[in-house]
């Protein structure tokens, strides 16, 4: 019943999250903890959140090639923490004046319906980059310690990043400003701030 009762609420997480409305709503507690395994301390916890081009107030534009698009110019904050050139990385998507998302893979600019993870799947608000050699793609992850809400959702490990490795959870809270505040509530990089992380495997969840 346990397996079944799971394996329905995956189904009704996964299915329900990827529209626009969905993004733009806080995590969900999805009810999981008590039936994560696979524990361990001793984790680094950040975050990552999707810009918006309207934030950003700079004058300053720069010129980029986008596929499909052409040469087109954007504000140049918005582009740098996208993506930055400097260190080779930055938060991956982000929405433009026109709407759609801009993005920076394979050493050239994308463009989108959709902020996109690893797995060119629509984010979801309850997305966590991992290190697929720790915890393996579609697992259910919890980090109990995280603040409100957090500590109390039911993460889809379904992405990945250029900076995360090892024993580390980069945690998606959405798009613009208040994602970014929210991107620094939920960051625990500190050796007295490790936090204990528990995921259960995809197989698992049968």
């Amino acid at each position: 019943m346990k397996a079944f009762y799971l394996a329905a609420l995956l189904l009704a997480v996964i299915g329900g999250v990827a529209s626009k409305e969905s993004r733009d709503q806080p995590v969900q507690d999805v009810g999981l903890s008590e039936y994560v395994s696979n524990c361990s301390d001793g984790w680094r916890i950040t975050g990552y959140f999707t810009p918006i081009e309207s934030d950003y107030g700079s004058t300053e534009t720069s010129q980029i090639d986008v596929a499909g698009v052409g040469k087109t110019s954007f504000n140049a904050d918005f582009l740098r923490v996208v993506f930055s050139d400097q260190n080779g990385f930055g938060e991956g998507w982000g929405k433009t004046r026109f709407g759609w998302y801009l993005g920076n893979y394979n050493g050239r600019w994308h463009k989108s319906s959709d902020p996109l993870d690893a797995n060119n799947s629509a984010l979801r608000p309850n997305s966590v980059a991992v290190d697929n050699a720790l915890i393996p793609n579609g697992s259910v992850v919890t980090v109990p310690g995280l603040p409100d809400g957090f500590g109390k959702t039911g993460f889809i490990a379904d992405d990945v990043g250029v900076t995360v490795h090892g024993k580390h959870i980069d945690v998606y809270t959405g798009e613009g400003k208040a994602a970014e505040h929210e991107m620094d509530r939920v960051t625990f990089e500190d050796d007295d701030d490790l936090q204990r992380v528990c995921f259960q495997r995809p197989q698992d969840n049968k």
